[in-house]
């Protein structure tokens, strides 16, 4: 061939004539982002993925008995099931809204939460299930009005000074001034952990201002960080609800559903686990629930070989009972599991043992189901790999051939599977 570099004799030329095998990822690393403070820090550094085997007995043992992380893997493992885990130790502080703020991190930072999106670069593993067990039922409290209910008069400076006694941090805010009068005053720190009345005084150089205040519940912040960073990863958060009772379970899920809502799976009540305490009674401790649905996920997952299927209706081998009981009927809608599933979007346990509930917090009805979700992430993380060996490459019939065959072979496979009902690929 005359466009080719010319050759007196005989060799062989790549034509990269073969479609390619899709491989699909490990969907089921269990990542927990929380405290451990008697960590060993050389194995398990601050604010760094570590990644573990549940069989790895001498790693978990360096975790030490102190913070969330240890406990979490006790109740997966108490599952029987020795899983792949990433481990994301986060500083332990002195207050609640402290402790949240380590949680979720900054974005910029890569700490917290945020740090999971290095996860796979630093440890060669994709986080699958993502959870941070007890820092997402929080009803995190703030000040959500400042109404101005006298504007006074003879005022060029004034401050509004906030009070509540118990709050973990106190409103802050502005006053807007016109003509002398406090016309308004603006929110600018709405506070968090607030327990009480929240009280406003207007403090400046006139007289007779005042305002009053009100508060209300917002989003579990933890929650919300989960769903943006499993998306990222394309990942499934498991977060636990409020272990109160059905109504606040509802009301909990509604300030998180949103569109993003579909990588969260929500879990509610907690769990109830007999644990062997090191120098103390042995005793059965409520915890929440999201690390026992992980070992389930995962359990599932390597039953079947994929991430294509609902961790429900499997029963726990690890809990002794649910923190509240939860009516249920076989054949009949009014009872509160069904309520929980059905109206609130929760996932729950019937029986006392047993997961009921593929839901997400998805605002679309299109993506509601859990195990739809994750088969549509297993299509989007593994395609692209193996298309990447056309990267590059000149588009002819047969380079595009080869595209259409690999894509093919994938979903074909899917399809025996019985995950996915049919499939239309084309170029665009």
């Amino acid at each position: 061939m005359a466009a080719l570099t010319r050759n007196h004799g005989v060799r062989f030329l790549d034509a990269g004539e073969d479609a390619r095998t899709v491989v699909t990822p490990d969907f089921s690393t269990i990542a927990i982002v929380a405290e451990a403070d008697e960590a060993n820090p050389d194995l398990f550094p601050l604010e760094t993925s570590v990644h573990l085997y549940g069989d790895e007995a001498d790693k978990i043992a360096r975790l030490g008995d102190a913070g969330e992380i240890g406990d979490a893997i006790d109740d997966i493992l108490s599952e029987g099931v020795a899983g792949s885990i990433l481990v994301h130790r986060v500083p332990k502080k002195t207050t609640r809204n402290e402790q949240i703020g380590a949680i979720v991190g900054d974005p910029s930072d890569r700490t917290g939460m945020w740090g999971l999106l290095d996860a796979r670069s630093r440890t060669g593993v994709r986080p699958g299930l993502i959870l941070s067990p007890g820092n997402t039922q929080d009803n995190l409290i703030g000040a959500t009005t400042a109404t101005v209910t006298a504007q006074g008069e003879d005022y060029t400076q004034a401050a509004p000074v906030f009070a509540s006694a118990g709050a973990l941090v106190v409103p802050t805010g502005t006053c807007v001034i016109e003509g002398g009068k406090v016309i308004g005053v603006r929110i600018d720190n709405a506070g968090i952990g607030i327990t009480g009345a929240v009280t406003c005084t207007i403090v400046g150089d006139g007289d007779g201002a005042t305002c009053e205040v009100a508060t209300g519940p917002v989003a579990n912040p933890v929650a919300l960080t989960t769903m943006a960073v499993a998306r990222r990863v394309l990942g499934i958060g498991i977060v636990d609800g409020p272990n109160l009772d059905r109504q606040a379970a509802f009301q909990w899920a509604e300030r998180l559903r949103r569109d993003d809502g579909r990588y969260l799976y929500p879990i509610d009540p907690a769990v109830r686990r007999f644990a062997v305490l090191d120098e103390s009674d042995d005793t059965i401790l409520t915890r929440p629930s999201s690390a026992v649905v992980a070992a389930l996920f995962a359990k599932r997952d390597r039953a079947r070989g994929g991430p294509y299927w609902s961790p429900e209706n499997q029963t726990s081998s690890g809990i002794v009972g649910v923190a509240r009981p939860i009516s249920y009927y076989d054949g009949e809608i009014d009872h509160e599991a069904n309520f929980l599933v059905s109206t609130a979007g929760v996932n729950t346990w019937i029986e006392g043992k047993e997961l009921f509930g593929s839901e997400t917090l998805s605002n679309d009805s299109n993506w509601r189901f859990i195990n739809k979700v994750r088969t549509e992430n297993a299509i989007r993380a593994s395609l692209p790999g193996a298309l990447r060996k056309w990267r590059g490459e000149l588009f002819t019939s047969h380079n595009a051939l080869m595209v259409v065959k690999t894509i093919e072979a994938f979903l074909d496979e899917l399809v025996q599977l019985g995950v996915v009902l049919g499939y239309t690929r084309y170029f665009d």
